[in-house]
Parts: structure tokens; C-alpha cells; sequence
């Protein structure tokens, strides 16, 4: 990823913070530096399914959080992560090739841009063969695990609907603390969906929970023609561990965020000799159980 000299600046109650991170210098001397991203490499997508995610932050609000995510289909695995997490990387990975792409205007903006749009921090990997996902998420820390795809008990419901001129049949399901209506095209014959919502008998079109406070809208299907890619992310920072350790881990990085960034990027007010102690705010995850 784009390494940046880092002071973060932030003003609550007209008080600057900063976080104490090391400047990193690109080779000529420069402010910025492209390091190829640690990637562990899995297959090239055949197929894309492109999803408009909208999810409530904090589900007491009514504002949405949007991003736009991909499902990248090969004959041996699926992915699903955010589309823009994934073109930043194509991006860096090309500027690290060279002191000449790092300097490219057009390379630069694009990273930039791209990189203001990434709201997902997931990625889901599953092994078709193994039938096992990993699963690689990111906060304040980075965490992955490994457990078994999970076999979705879906309820086929007699109602069709016509999405982007696709014909689709409903589904019902319950899964980790929320119930979902998938709406799926039996044309597409491809059992998956967004996030790990597999098992239907057509591609998952829309999705969403009773309550919406996940919502996955497809905006776009076909051959896979870029960003065909598929990766782990590697690197000694990412702790492996359970499922269980991994998302109570999460969950407590989003709920007692500020108080975390303190210890463990160093987040601290400038000026004050003893730190303010900061409320907890609620998480929405998607996964509720587990």
C-alpha cells in the first residue's frame, strides 16, 4: 500500500491529536513511498459480480455507510472485498515497479481517488475444493481465520421480480443474528453471493436483512475482464487466530475505538500530560453471533 508519513490530525473540542507513526521516505528523498502489497496469490477470476453495499454503522442511525464491492469467481475459489481496496492495490502495485510510475500524475491521482472510496475492510476467500473460507479483516489491527464455508439453510419462496432486467426468484435465510430475503437468477447459474451467502440455485442478485441494515444491490455481472486477480494479504502484522478471538477483537476496536488507538498506534493529545478517556460507541456488524 501507499506508505505515508502519518501525523494523525484530528480536532475534538478543538484539541489536536496525533498519532506517532514513523515517516517513511521513498528512495529519492520524497514525502511518499509504493511498496509492493504482500500478497499471497490464489487464481484469476472467469467471473464478476459487482454489489453496492449500504450499511448502517451504528444501527440507532439512519445514515448508510456505501461501498462498492466485487465477487471475483474462478473454477477453484471465490472472493468478495471491496472493489477499491482492490483497484489501490493494482494501482501501488504499479508504482512500486518503478521510480517513473511512482511519479506518474495520472497513477497518483487514481490511487488517491481510489483510495478515498474504500469503506469494506474484508476480504473472503473460499476454496472451492477444500470447501473451507478464510476470512481477513481489518481495524486497528489486522486479523484473519479459517473455518468451514458455512451451509446457509435457504427457504425458496413462490415470488419472482424482475431486477435489472433480470428475472429472480426469492429466498429467506437466518444466519449469524440476522434474517435475510435474497433475491437470486436461476439464468446465472452460479450458487453465490455476496459476503458468504452461498447455496442458492442461481447467482445471488440482491440481498438484504429484514431490518436493512445491510443491503447488497447488484450493479453490474459478466466476464471477469479486470482486477481478475484473487489474494490473500500477507505480512507478519496480520494475527491468525479463531473466529471467535478475531471478531470479538473487531468489535471491540469499532466500540472502544479512540481508547484502543492510544495503545496501539500511539494516538495522543498534543499538549495534555494526562489523556482524556473516550465513550464507546456501538457496532453493527454483520455478523451479530457467532
Amino acid at each position: 500500500m501507499k506508505s505515508l508519513s502519518i501525523f494523525l490530525l484530528l480536532f475534538i473540542s478543538s484539541v489536536q491529536i496525533r498519532a506517532q507513526v514513523p515517516q517513511l521516505q521513498s528512495p529519492d528523498g520524497g514525502m511518499y513511498a509504493y511498496q509492493k502489497t504482500k500478497k499471497v496469490r490464489c487464481d484469476s477470476a472467469r467471473f464478476s459480480a459487482y454489489y453496492k453495499l449500504l450499511f448502517l454503522r451504528d444501527s440507532t442511525k439512519s445514515k448508510y455507510t456505501e461501498a462498492q464491492t466485487i465477487l471475483q469467481i474462478s473454477d477453484k475459489y471465490v472472493r468478495f472485498a471491496d472493489y477499491y481496496c482492490i483497484l489501490t492495490d493494482s494501482i501501488n502495485d504499479f508504482c512500486a515497479q518503478s521510480r517513473k510510475n511512482a511519479h506518474n500524475p495520472e497513477a497518483n491521482k487514481s490511487f488517491n481517488a481510489a483510495a478515498f472510496k474504500r469503506r469494506y475492510y474484508w476480504v473472503t476467500l473460499t476454496n472451492l475444493l477444500t470447501k473451507q473460507t478464510t476470512v481477513q479483516c481489518r481495524n486497528l489491527r489486522k486479523y484473519e481465520y479459517a473455518i468451514p464455508t458455512p451451509a446457509i439453510n435457504w427457504i425458496l419462496v413462490q415470488e419472482d421480480s424482475v431486477i435489472n432486467n433480470i428475472v429472480c426468484k426469492k429466498a429467506t435465510c437466518s444466519y449469524a443474528g440476522r434474517d435475510y430475503i435474497a433475491w437470486y437468477a436461476e439464468s446465472i447459474n452460479l450458487p453465490y453471493g455476496p459476503y458468504l451467502f452461498y447455496g442458492l440455485p442461481g447467482l445471488v442478485i440482491n440481498l438484504y436483512d429484514t431490518k436493512r441494515n445491510w443491503i447488497f444491490i447488484n450493479n453490474g455481472v459478466g466476464e471477469a475482464k479486470e482486477l481478475r486477480e484473487m489474494y490473500l494479504y500477507g505480512g507478519k502484522e496480520i494475527i491468525k487466530t479463531t473466529k471467535e478471538k478475531a471478531l470479538t477483537a473487531y468489535r471491540n476496536e469499532i466500540e472502544d475505538h479512540m481508547n484502543l488507538a492510544k495503545e496501539i498506534i500511539g494516538l495522543t493529545v498534543i499538549g495534555r500530560k494526562e489523556q482524556p478517556i473516550y465513550l464507546k460507541r456501538p457496532s453493527n456488524m454483520l455478523e451479530l453471533k457467532w
